[in-house]
């Protein structure tokens, strides 16, 4: 239970972390206050596309890959991603993300999975993300976070009901001869005590708000940017932690460059990276958190089971038209690495209905950051 649990605690942590809200709509002036004056390249500036009426569909992908020793489990969930623009103001728009034909499979590892994990998107299927965005078109909230919340906490506890129930029967049938049914029992009760602290915690706005605003984030935080092509930028930042409170040290470097077969095709790359030792500090305060109604003995045995350091990078970049700023392609790619546990995740959209269509570099699976030590 420890080893897992802190696994999960670490990639929570991840979720919350590899792009900051606000980091780049308040930094972007990095490029803008140097001034055309200073600034002696090409000056790329994103254009704030949005309109009422604007409807943007993307086919998109999450594909995760977690290994453990010689386990290995890899997931893919795939659908339609609908964009569109529902209110224009003086200060603000409101942006609506819709979701079809979401699939989940497991490409390697237990297939049980599957099951729950699609129920529980069909679940929500009609689910729409009401995302406020500010005057310059940057990232500012969730309009109906309180009624999403309000629908995926049951949603949620039926999905981890099935998995936690799903486990212990693994155990009682592998186990059959020597499990005293009682401590099943007892097992049972802990893990459903558990859940529910967990579940009030992941459905609060401070922790459900991060967690759902990710790709909206992403998607929108650096329009307006001015930045010179070719030039790498370097931030250092402190990133909220809403799992556990407190804030994290981490560096983000990005930067702009022009195709060179369409020079109308911009990338704004980046890669952020979080403070090893800050991220497994705060890991093991979320693990405890989970663990704390748990039976003593199981929760004593997660510091010796964590690690004293936690790497999480991330590195991506967004494609956009530079006539209209136009998102035609998103790409994030992050690598966790505790202990001798390896997870990556790669989150990528692709515009559809396009007047000239990009295809994503190959299906198989997304490959990991170097290990710090390799890095260096």
């Amino acid at each position: 239970m420890g080893r897992t649990t802190g696994m999960a605690a670490a990639m929570a942590l991840a979720l919350l972390l590899a792009w900051p809200d606000g980091v780049f709509a308040a930094d972007k002036k990095v490029g803008n206050d140097k001034g055309s004056a200073v600034l002696a390249g090409d000056v790329i500036r994103w254009l704030l596309p949005w309109r009422v009426g604007l409807t943007l569909r993307y086919a998109a992908e999450d594909y995760d890959d977690e290994r453990d020793g010689d386990s290995r489990e890899r997931t893919r969930v795939t659908g339609i991603e609908t964009v569109s623009i529902r209110e224009a103001r003086d200060d603000g728009y409101l942006q609506a993300w819709s979701f079809a034909d979401t699939r989940f499979e497991v490409l390697e590892g237990e297939p049980a999975a599957a099951d729950v994990m699609q129920g529980f998107m069909e679940s929500l299927a009609d689910l729409e993300l009401q995302v406020e965005l500010d005057g310059a078109g940057n990232y500012a909230g969730i309009r109906n976070l309180a009624g999403i919340s309000a629908r995926m906490r049951p949603a949620m506890e039926r999905a981890i009901s099935a998995s936690v129930e799903s486990g212990l029967a693994a155990m009682d049938a592998g186990q059959e001869a020597t499990t005293d049914p009682a401590a099943l029992q007892a097992a049972r009760a802990a893990a459903d005590e558990a859940m529910a602290g967990m579940l009030d915690r992941l459905v609060s706005p401070d922790v459900l708000g991060p967690l759902l605003s990710e790709d909206a984030v992403r998607y929108n935080d650096f329009v307006g940017a001015e930045l010179e092509d070719g030039v790498e930028y370097a931030v250092d930042v402190d990133l909220e932690n809403p799992l556990s409170g407190g804030s994290l040290p981490a560096r983000v470097t990005f930067g702009v460059h022009l195709r060179e077969s369409d020079p109308d095709d911009v990338f704004l790359e980046w890669t952020t990276r979080v403070d090893p030792e800050a991220a497994a500090a705060a890991a093991r305060n979320f693990a405890g958190m989970l663990l704390e109604s748990m039976p003593e003995e199981a929760a004593a045995q997660l510091p010796a089971q964590m690690p004293a350091e936690l790497s999480i990078i991330e590195s991506g970049f967004v494609l956009f038209r530079r006539s209209t700023g136009v998102v035609e392609m998103l790409e994030a790619t992050r690598t966790v690495r505790a202990g001798g546990e390896l997870k990556v995740e790669r989150r990528r959209m692709r515009l559809l209905d396009g007047d000239h269509a990009h295809e994503w570099a190959g299906d198989g699976p997304p490959t990991p950051a170097e290990a710090p030590a390799d890095a260096a």
